[in-house]
């Protein structure tokens, strides 16, 4: 299937795809056990979002996924648009 012409994506929509994820061991937790679970977070999940986290780090092999994922995507974009 060949499309003949895919719209520019909205910039809003590029800026919200670019921000970070939150982190939070919340689920993690909660998958493990929910007798475990360490609720003093909670109050953040209350309020409307951007949720505020500290920003994790990323390990170098992460990186590279994610710009790999990013190339992938950006590939084939290209290819759709001739």
């Amino acid at each position: 299937l060949k499309l003949s012409s895919v719209p520019d994506l909205p910039l809003s929509l590029i800026s919200l795809a670019a921000t970070p994820l939150p982190t939070s061991n919340l689920f993690h937790e909660a998958l493990c056990s929910a007798d475990a679970l360490d609720e003093s977070d909670l109050c953040i999940w209350e309020q409307e979002p951007p949720y505020e986290y500290p920003e994790t780090i990323m390990m170098a092999h992460e990186v590279q996924y994610t710009k790999n994922m990013a190339d992938v995507m950006l590939g084939r974009r290209w290819r759709l648009s001739k």
